[in-house]
């Protein structure tokens, strides 16, 4: 899946488009957490690395969102730390 292709998964005309509504929340060396405001009033989470529609979650208001993202970076960081 190329990134115009998860944009229009997602009701936007193309990338660019779809980053210029994205909030980078979190950025970890060349990994970007992001959230972007869906056209139909919900909040999908995704990073830049993995991109494809089966690689998100879809949130009902931003603060739950945001609150997903910090875990997932959470997580990241801990399993870093046993290896």
């Amino acid at each position: 899946m190329d990134k115009n292709q998860f944009a229009n998964c997602f009701g936007f005309y193309d990338y660019d488009d779809m980053l210029s509504i994205t909030t980078t929340v979190i950025q970890d060396g060349d990994k970007d957490w992001n959230i972007t405001k869906l056209p139909f009033e919900k909040f999908l989470v995704w990073d830049n690395t993995e991109i494809g529609d089966d690689r998100v979650e879809v949130f009902l208001n931003r603060d739950a969102a945001e609150e997903y993202l910090h875990l997932l970076y959470r997580k990241s960081h801990e399993r870093r730390s046993f290896h």
